[in-house]
């Protein structure tokens, strides 16, 4: 199709532009015979242990992935092409937009969102389902439980919110995106953080395919845990590119709320956080089987609560879709999705019983080792997140429950500090001690080594002391600095003890790996966890720093004066008038030092609104932060800020993707699976 068919201007091109809505809508409904047709058969391979049907199950899968792909390709160039005949196009673009805008309006809206959670929902699966070919039963009932997850979607899209829906008149312009989401964090956040929701579908599907097939040993584990990593570390993403561009969009001086969307996109990022340290205690002791489950399980239904949360606007937030029919059908597979699932918690965690002649219940736990142990703070650290997400979930859901009975009642961001701040120092403290305790309990090896002075070979790459000691001098530096906040005295010598801690642990991985040009996988994946969590404590001192420590003015200027924030001294020259991107704009202009910092507000007069757009100078110190809250004339109202440490944050997010990579750019483990003999020849038979 040429491009000025897309565009419209030959008489008859409305017709021709019908054919991309019927097309969309023809992709979706292939999709879902296929995706549908995959499920009946996957759920046939899984009950027989098929190899044929499982093929056939998959394959009908990747057809099916195929068509979304041609649906999205097809809203795609609806998009680009201008097609205001589909409402999806019109409610969401209009001429004037760039094109990398345009293509990100493609989940920019409501039904272009779910179009776009379905595809990586596809994609991955596919990917995972071809990974796992050689477990028959257990790939079968994943692929029975991605079926129905993309079934839901495919029915939402095709019956309740198709975004090939089209228009009675046809305008002659869109109305265009929303003002703030005209900005780069456009073409980064929601992608990343869409790919991390959807990504939890497959861990969830292999968890439950392991209740489903009887399959949760060794195999599970493997197949399981690069996909709930990959899972992680794009939830990882998003969620620090969402907070980037809450930073820089929009002028509050903070980057996160604890508004209801953040909260519901956290919540399955901690679970999942949980889960990966759960799992290494599960691989290497064969304990905490069933809480491995629960926690992969427990991540994609958060998800869809998020989900819930965003879709229905039931909570007001400044990241949620309006009100929309969408709600009950996310409500309702959320409910069928914590029935089917608990159910099956339960019943393969019932009292010993044999169905098909071999027993269908997970294996008993074993005995747990004393606390002091590697388990035992991988343990704690579980029942510290549970908490933190439980109280997470609390204060999200308040104002809904008690509305339901009575009065609403809301909370803000003083209950998460409050109720948080106990949790982030007690995982700090675990940051730093659980690394150096020994699995199975303290040896009698361990004390020795405890008292070991930290400077004399061999055995100071191990001993513990190297953590009280950078505690201890971190301390001491805080107070000789003058520091007296209680909240850094605490956590920044935990921070320390931590780094100290992770770099001990690189110090002995290349004392025993100095002989090899490359470590083995097996150490990869430990040092890479590692960087996470150098990464970790980075971005916590970040947190802690921007949060203690930031100082704000708001101030009216005049041409020539100044205002003084922290050590920043920014003299104000003037308001410039203008136009970037067919929109008036006025801008103040401020000179720090050889500098010039431009916040401005640009008017938006078709839809109403003016935007703010922050001019921000970082240091690796602090950022200063200029918001122009108005003006009058050539009197400028300004709201001025210094937030230490907050490029800490990017940093060490950056480092813990980097941990996620080099702990996953290991070969993934096969684990073969016993195929039966196709007949009874006598041993040793030719």
């Amino acid at each position: 199709m040429s491009v000025p068919i897309l565009l419209g201007d030959r008489p008859g091109d409305a017709y021709q532009l019908m054919l991309l809505a019927e097309l969309g809508s023809g992709f979706l409904l292939a999709a879902l015979v296929l995706i549908a047709g995959s499920g009946v058969a996957a759920w046939r391979a899984g009950r027989r242990e098929d190899r044929s049907w499982a093929e056939v199950g998959r394959r009908a899968f990747v057809a099916g992935f195929l068509c979304v792909v041609g649906a999205s390709a097809t809203l795609l160039a609806a998009l680009v092409g201008r097609d205001f005949t589909i409402a999806f196009v019109t409610e969401h673009t209009d001429r004037s937009l760039s094109l990398p805008l345009t293509v990100a309006a493609f989940y920019g809206g409501q039904e272009g969102s779910l179009l776009y959670w379905l595809l990586l929902l596809c994609a991955c699966g596919s990917v995972a389902l071809a990974s796992a070919r050689h477990q028959v039963r257990l790939a079968a009932y994943a692929n029975v439980f991605l079926a129905g997850v993309a079934l839901f979607f495919l029915i939402v899209l095709v019956a309740v919110a198709s975004p090939f829906a089209l228009l009675p008149v046809t305008p002659s312009d869109g109305v265009g995106l929303n003002p703030v989401l005209q900005d780069g964090g456009m073409l980064v956040h929601p992608p990343f953080l869409l790919a991390g929701y959807s990504a939890f579908a497959v861990p969830f599907a292999f968890a439950m395919a392991a209740l489903a097939g009887g399959g949760e040993g060794r195999s599970w584990i493997a197949l399981t845990r690069r996909y709930a990593l990959v899972a992680w570390g794009l939830q990882s993403v998003g969620l620090t590119l969402g907070m980037w561009w809450a930073y820089h969009v929009l002028g509050w001086g903070g980057y996160w709320g604890w508004d209801p969307v953040e909260n519901a996109a956290l919540m399955p990022w901690l679970a999942t956080t949980a889960y990966l340290h759960s799992v290494q205690v599960q691989e290497r002791r064969g304990r905490l089987r069933m809480w491995s489950l629960v926690l992969v399980i427990s991540a994609f239904l958060l998800s869809i609560l998020g989900t819930f949360i965003v879709r229905s606007g039931i909570l007001p937030s400044v990241h949620s879709f309006a009100v929309s029919p969408l709600g009950p059908w996310f409500f309702g597979f959320l409910l069928v999705a914590v029935v089917v699932s608990g159910a099956m918690l339960l019943r393969r965690g019932a009292p010993p019983g044999v169905e098909g002649g071999r027993d269908r219940r997970l294996p008993p736990a074993e005995p747990a080792q004393p606390a002091p142990s590697r388990e035992g703070a991988f343990a704690l650290q579980n029942l510290l997140i549970g908490m933190l997400t439980a109280a997470i979930l609390w204060g999200t859901l308040l104002p809904l429950l008690s509305g339901m009975v009575g009065q609403e009642l809301v909370v803000g961001p003083d209950y998460y500090q409050r109720v948080g701040a106990p949790f982030f120092v007690a995982l700090l403290a675990l940051l730093a001690v659980g690394p150096v305790l020994p699995w199975q309990g303290l040896g009698r090896g361990w004390l020795r080594r405890l008292l070991a002075h930290p400077l004399r070979p061999p055995g100071f790459l191990g001993s513990p002391l190297w953590a009280v000691l950078a505690m201890g001098l971190t301390l001491a530096g805080l107070i000789v600095v003058g520091v007296r906040q209680l909240a850094v005295l605490v956590t920044f010598p935990l921070v320390a003890a931590g780094l100290a801690t992770c770099l001990q642990e690189y110090g002995r991985g290349v004392a025993r790996w100095r002989a090899r040009p490359w470590p083995p996988p097996s150490a990869r994946r430990r040092y890479g966890a590692y960087l996470a969590h150098l990464g970790v404590l980075i971005v916590a001192a970040g947190l802690i720093g921007s949060h203690v420590w930031q100082q704000e003015r708001q101030v009216t200027l005049r041409p020539g004066q100044s205002v003084t924030v922290g050590r920043h001294t920014l003299t104000y020259e003037g308001v410039v008038d203008g136009v970037r991107g067919g929109h008036p704009v006025t801008a103040a202009q401020l000179r720090m030092g050889a500098e010039i910092l431009e916040p401005s507000r640009v008017s938006y007069p078709s839809l109403g609104q003016t935007v703010s757009r922050v001019a921000i100078q970082s240091t690796p110190l602090d950022d200063v932060y200029v918001v122009l809250t108005g003006t009058r004339g050539s009197v400028a109202a300004l709201d001025v800020f210094d937030n230490p440490l907050v490029s800490w944050i990017w940093a060490g997010a950056g480092l813990l993707v980097l941990g996620v990579l080099v702990g996953n750019l290991t070969r993934p483990e096969v684990v073969a699976e016993p195929v039966p003999a196709r007949s009874r020849a006598p041993v040793g038979a030719r």
